[in-house]
């Protein structure tokens, strides 16, 4: 099991993030910034918009990044 913050993928607040692989981190993720938007969190919202607008090489970029911090990311 390993825990990230939304902010160390993408997001803009410190919410935890667990999952025992990158794919299911990322499943909690995708999750946890729903249900910001739909409590219209303007942040979650803004980060979203930002993600969705990237380029796919952009895109591709931020979610090596990403993985390469669930891969460094100790063990809980």
């Amino acid at each position: 099991m390993k825990k990230l913050t939304c902010k160390e993928l993408g997001g803009p607040c410190d919410a935890e993030i667990t999952g025992n692989s990158f794919s299911e981190i990322g499943q909690r993720c995708r999750e946890h910034v729903m249900a910001q938007i739909n409590s219209g969190d303007e942040a979650h919202i803004a980060a979203a918009a930002k993600m969705r607008n990237a380029s796919p090489d952009e895109q591709k970029l931020l979610m090596a990044e990403f993985e390469k911090r669930f891969e460094e990311a100790p063990c809980l």
